[in-house]
């Protein structure tokens, strides 16, 4: 089908496009080019990358009650 085509039945479907306005030709070539745009997207092979990050986690909570901070929780 054309996209002129598809438009016009997506309007006699009452369908609507994000604006809530009918649908044109050119709307529907751009979902469709869009759509296999991301399409292409997940079909690439993308090789795992390996870095040296790493993490360290501080229960501050402790570290404060040492210097007479406490907890502002009752």
């Amino acid at each position: 089908m054309a996209f002129d085509a598809i438009a016009e039945w997506l309007n006699k479907e009452g369908y609507l496009n994000v604006c809530g306005k009918k649908f044109r030709g050119a709307h529907v070539h751009s979902i469709l080019k869009k759509r296999l745009a991301k399409e292409e997207l997940r079909k690439r092979e993308h090789p795992p990358v390996w870095s040296d990050f790493s993490m360290e986690a501080v229960d501050k909570t402790i570290l404060m009650s040492d210097f007479g901070f406490h907890s502002k929780k009752k």
